[in-house]
């Protein structure tokens, strides 16, 4: 990839989808080093980098996920089937695991709280904490974490490679965490499913920028 100038690089963002089917060939370890490397470029609040990434890409503990996210999966298709949503539900669980099982990496990020501050500050004074959100207001290490998998993903792309960042494991979250030693403070966003991608990426549509934009100006009001 070599990109000249914001054109450029706006048009080479539009060509990154979430890719859940992968080639069976292995991913360098070096090359996972990178995308873990563009993922610590990310802001965060106060420079906290409130990060850490597990790499999963051992065959076995791959699988080990993808069963533990099926085994959850298949407890909630059976559980809405005694209700009136099978048919909606249908087998959309499948995408909760199948990409994992696919993927010859999977990348687990998770994310840690801080006290906040400011809010011990204000209240320290007499003051109202909810009467001036602060960092915590808005989940901040969230936040940065999540621009990290951002710079993963983008990373991933500029080298060849696909992903998909999954809400679906979280369902198994308990036994993912107790397989990688996830505990509290730190917190699993979900997953990263990694690979090359098997075939042509298809297309898929974004809402145009006018849609999902306010802007307000010296004519006053939004538009």
């Amino acid at each position: 990839m070599h990109i000249t100038d914001g054109a450029e690089y706006l048009a080479w963002l539009r060509t990154r989808r979430s890719v859940r089917e992968f080639d069976p060939r292995p991913i360098p370890r070096d090359l996972l080093e990178r995308l873990v490397d563009a993922a610590i470029t990310a802001p965060s609040n106060t420079n906290r980098q409130p990060w850490r990434f597990a790499i999963v890409t051992g065959a076995e503990r791959r699988a080990a996920i993808a069963a533990a996210v099926k085994e959850r999966a298949d407890e909630m298709k059976a559980i809405i089937a005694r209700g009136h949503h099978a048919d909606e539900f249908g087998d959309y669980g499948d995408f909760f695991h199948e990409p994992l099982a696919a993927a010859t990496a999977i990348v687990v990020p998770q994310y840690r709280a801080y006290p906040d501050l400011i809010a011990n500050f204000i209240a320290s004074g007499g003051g109202d904490p909810a009467r001036y959100p602060t960092a915590a207001a808005m989940q901040a290490e969230l936040c940065s974490t999540s621009a990290a998998v951002m710079n993963l993903l983008n990373a991933a792309h500029a080298y060849g490679l696909a992903g998909c960042w999954m809400a679906g494991p979280m369902i198994a979250r308990d036994l993912i965490g107790a397989q990688l030693g996830i505990a509290e403070p730190w917190r699993m966003i979900g997953a990263v499913a990694l690979g090359y991608p098997r075939g042509p990426v298809p297309d898929r549509p974004r809402k145009p920028a006018d849609r999902v934009s306010m802007w307000f100006d010296d004519e006053g009001g939004a538009r």
